[in-house]
């Protein structure tokens, strides 16, 4: 997408993270379009939770216990985990933004090897 910063790890192999798409998601949360931020990165919620609960547990112990909780963050971690294979099985390689970037370090290398 032009005038994003791309993920570095989809620039080198051209393969999306489980992040990717957080970004447009932000973007169109920014602009009001909440189903389009759903549709960018199912989770931008997530990070919202995650940002309020820090700045919860700057006055309330209760919190900073949630977020020393390494149960807590496995959760977290395997929730990605979870709606990226989902959604790896349902758009990649052709929607964006789990689109393979054939452009990327890796597949050109390729190119050059196999041709």
């Amino acid at each position: 997408m032009v005038g994003l910063l791309e993920c570095p790890l989809r620039a080198i192999t051209g393969m999306p993270c489980p992040m990717c798409g957080m970004t447009r998601s932000f973007i169109h949360l920014a602009h009001g379009d909440i189903s389009g931020a759903f549709s960018y990165h199912p989770l931008f919620w997530v990070i919202i939770l995650l940002v309020l609960l820090y700045f919860i547990s700057l006055k309330k112990a209760c919190a900073q216990q949630v977020l020393k909780n390494k149960y807590w963050w496995l959760s977290i971690a395997g929730l990605f985990i979870c709606v990226y294979f989902i959604r790896m099985m349902t758009l990649f390689p052709d929607k964006a933004p789990l689109d393979f970037n054939f452009n990327a370090f890796l597949p050109k290398l390729w190119q050059i090897f196999t041709t």
